[in-house]
């Protein structure tokens, strides 16, 4: 990756200047052109900086996924200020106090208004003065140019093994890079209509974001969650792209009927397992080709599959690493793997957080080479392609062997009827830990599942029990909650 890296504000200006009157966001409301998004923008933050906002000011931002909301980030980005991502089902007090250690953040932003008329609702938090900024009607003096790519730009929160909230801590740069590496891989192209039903204060669903205003395309964001109105919306505003969850691209595969969302060409992919299978039926109920890419909170991208690659070789990984990052395993004894030998995944590049808000957490994180421990397991096969077996710390040790429930998973979606699924380990007296399944089936009638099982798994990883469900308790980026569903599984065996 060769080019320069700027600010989201300057892609912005620069496509503001180029394509004065080309649609880039869009919502139920209608559509902004990239001037009228610039121009709202510098009347935001015109208004921020006069309000007491600086470079390097937190600020915490309910992130709904409306245009309003894109509109109030960009405006904490053009005055420099660091945007603490808040989910929008979450009080401010429950976000901030659930981080490990405590955020002092001093202003509280909320997108208000309409599209037609937005405006900034501000809070400060000392006094708990609340102000009503319009941006329309601003006739202020502009910001100063906030021009550092590489300063903090976001504060993304991600959930610790104890169930404590880490706070991570992004630039703009990391985004950038990200999209400049991923855009020749990823199938993106300037006629792209994106689709944003992914929270914005997840990587995941904050990449589109910085795709459509640096690669110049449209995003259209949408609260919607049903596959039935997002297969819809899909149609009516003709979508061609999405970054999405395994399960929730087999909810709108199961729902989609002949001719349906046929504009789509291409999405990514990542966030939890699928079976080829799976694969194949999104692709085909779809018709489009799935992209799949690893990354996380803490180093947006880390790997990624080509669009044109055979189905067979997209389908079985997670693609080469990056060109832009270093990437290694590492065994447990410390030494590199080889090729085909598991390890624990470890990157470095531009991609890769700031740190945390906890030196110490960074410090267990980032080595003293500058590679993040991402914590998950993982190979690399004769072609480069990384494929992920698990995550350490979900490791369950059972009899004193090792077992990654990753791999129980994969088989128990393998079998007929079986929807969703999620393994996690409960302590024994006798074995140490066991591994126990809850699973979700397409029918009333349950499958036999643990016959299913003995063919493919050896005993040792067969499920101690396996507990029934109508749906997997999800995290607001559409993985399995695992936590949950141990505190499921544990009431449900004391009951």
């Amino acid at each position: 990756m060769n080019a320069a890296i700027h600010t989201l504000c300057w892609y912005l200006h620069s496509l503001a200047m180029e394509k004065p009157c080309m649609p880039l966001l869009g919502d139920e409301g209608g559509w902004l052109t990239a001037e009228q998004t610039e121009e709202l923008v510098e009347a935001g933050a015109g208004l921020l900086y006069a309000s007491g906002l600086r470079p390097g000011t937190l600020a915490l931002l309910s992130a709904g996924r409306t245009v309003n909301t894109v509109l109030a980030l960009l405006c904490l980005q053009r005055v420099g200020a660091a945007a603490v991502l808040a989910d929008p089902r979450e009080t401010p007090e429950q976000t901030l106090g659930s981080c490990t250690p405590p955020l002092s953040v001093p202003f509280l932003v909320k997108a208000g208004g309409s599209l037609r008329r937005p405006a900034l609702l501000l809070t400060r938090t000392e006094d708990h003065t609340c102000l009503n900024l319009p941006l329309a009607s601003s006739g202020g003096t502009p910001a100063p140019a906030a021009d550092d790519p590489h300063a903090p730009a976001f504060y993304i929160f991600t959930s610790g093994s104890s169930g404590q909230k880490k706070a991570v801590i992004l630039s703009q740069g990391n985004l950038v890079s990200n999209l400049l590496d991923s855009a020749p891989l990823g199938r993106y192209a300037e006629d792209d209509v994106a689709l944003g039903a992914l929270p914005l204060d997840h990587v995941f669903g904050l990449a589109l974001l910085t795709g459509a205003i640096v690669l110049r395309h449209r995003l259209y964001l949408t609260a919607a969650t049903a596959p039935e109105e997002l297969l819809q919306i899909i149609s009516r505003e003709k979508i061609t792209r999405m970054n999405g969850v395994p399960s929730l691209y087999l909810a709108m595969a199961k729902k989609a009927r002949a001719g349906e969302a046929r504009t789509l060409r291409a999405g990514y992919i990542g966030g939890a397992p699928w079976t080829a299978e799976q694969f194949r039926h999104i692709e085909s109920a779809l018709g489009m080709t799935l992209v799949p890419v690893y990354g996380m909170s803490e180093c947006i991208g880390i790997s990624c599959a080509r669009w044109d690659a055979p189905q067979e070789e997209r389908m079985a990984g997670v693609g080469p690493f990056y060109p832009a990052n270093c990437g290694r395993l590492l065994r447990e004894d410390g030494a590199q793997a080889r090729p085909g030998e598991e390890g624990e995944v470890c990157v470095r590049g531009p991609m890769r957080m700031l740190g945390y808000h906890d030196p110490g957490q960074t410090a267990q994180a980032i080595d003293a080479e500058g590679f993040l421990h991402t914590g998950d397991l993982g190979y690399v096969d004769e072609a480069g392609v990384l494929h992920l077996t698990g995550r350490k710390k979900d490791i369950i040790i059972r009899n004193g062997t090792n077992l990654a429930p990753r791999c129980i998973e994969e088989a128990l979606l393998s079998l007929p009827g079986v929807r969703a699924a999620a393994v996690v380990g409960l302590p024994d007296e006798l074995q140490g830990e066991q591994p126990w399944a809850a699973v979700v089936c397409e029918t009333q009638e349950k499958p036999r599942v643990m016959d299913g099982l003995r063919p493919l798994l050896v005993k040792n990883e067969l499920p101690a029990g396996i507990m029934w469900m109508d749906a997997l308790p999800m995290t607001g980026s559409g993985k399995p909650d695992k936590q949950a569903v141990k505190e499921l599984i544990r009431q449900w065996r004391s009951a």
